[in-house]
């Protein structure tokens, strides 16, 4: 049995008939009801095999039948080619799930075939500010779906939407009636600057950019095919745990005071200071030195220190002998 968990997404691949899982699916059931107080629905806890797929983090996990051409030298040297079988896990992104997502942002309508809308939450913002949230938008999609075999195609239906919506929400705006007017103007990636017809006299926009008036326009990433990137095939370590489970790993070691009070003993220790620090030493030396030398720095510290001590210390002799002649 293989259990994964992402969140409250939980994931367990059983090894065996389906009775096996049935029965671990009771226990789980029972478990969550006597520990958490709730017992989830069967439908909740469902039961796939591989061959028919399994949803998971909005991409479907299967197992498919594939049949390679085997070549190889035959004893004569005549090449032989032969037909084989094989099978092979493939991690498919789930375009219904895609475009349900799509559909709770309100980006667009249907389900079978969707149609894109106006991108209205960035209706007050400019051309470069929409343009620049909208390709961080997609290169979160683009790493969401990395590891998915049809990542091009589902990386792509994520750049017509947000594109598309776009162009809509720039039509209503610049009062051009139409996409097709949008993208005649601003070009297929949206990075040329639109105006508004009713400023003709306004200064041109590489002048307002030489300026420092307006922002670069970037343009809308993946607008074409070949500049998406294909799905990552590199195999993971073998003891490769992912960065939220280390960052909850150190979270936990913190919990624990005596760690924690090492901890803290040892930053004491190695006398950790501030980059403020750092900068008015740096500067101090610069201007005494004429060059910054961390082991000249250090050494000087630790005099400077120990005169400190030795002045302390020949006070308190010095008061310690007015106190006797005082007393006598």
């Amino acid at each position: 049995m293989d259990f994964l968990r992402f969140g409250s997404h939980v994931l367990i691949g059983v090894r065996g008939p389906r009775q096996d899982a049935v029965e671990i699916r009771s226990q789980l059931m029972e478990f969550c009801e006597r520990t958490f107080g709730l017992r989830p629905e069967n439908s909740a806890v469902e039961i796939e095999h591989i061959t028919r797929g399994i949803e998971f983090l909005d991409h479907v996990i299967t197992r498919r039948v594939i049949y390679p051409t085997l070549r190889y030298t035959a004893s004569g040297g005549n090449i032989v080619s032969e037909k084989g079988i094989g099978t092979l896990l493939s991690v498919t992104a789930s375009l219904q799930r895609c475009i349900r997502h799509f559909r709770k942002l309100e980006l667009v309508k249907g389900d079978r075939d969707p149609e894109p809308l106006p991108c209205s939450p960035m209706l007050y913002s400019g051309q470069a500010h929409t343009n620049s949230q909208m390709n961080k938008f997609l290169e979160t999609m683009a790493d969401w779906y990395k590891y998915a075999d049809n990542r091009k195609k589902i990386v792509g239906f994520c750049a017509y939407v947000i594109r598309s919506s776009l162009a809509k929400l720039y039509a209503a705006r610049y009062r051009l009636k139409s996409r097709t007017k949008v993208y005649k103007i601003a070009s297929r990636d949206l990075s040329r600057p639109l105006r508004e017809s009713t400023n003709n006299d306004a200064p041109e926009y590489s002048d307002l950019l030489r300026m420092g008036v307006v922002d670069i326009i970037e343009g809308v990433q993946f607008a074409r095919m070949s500049s998406i990137p294909s799905c990552d095939y590199t195999t993971f370590p073998r003891n490769w745990v992912p960065h939220h489970e280390l960052v909850l790993h150190e979270y936990i070691k913190l919990q624990d005071p005596k760690f924690f009070c090492e901890l803290h003993k040892t930053i004491k220790r190695q006398e950790i200071s501030s980059p403020q620090d750092d900068v008015s030493r740096m500067v101090w030396h610069y201007k005494v030195y004429g060059v910054y030398d961390n082991n000249r720095s250090s050494k000087k510290l630790n005099e400077w220190r120990s005169n400190e001590e030795a002045v302390s210390g020949d006070t308190q002799l010095l008061l310690d002998e007015i106190l006797q002649q005082i007393s006598r």
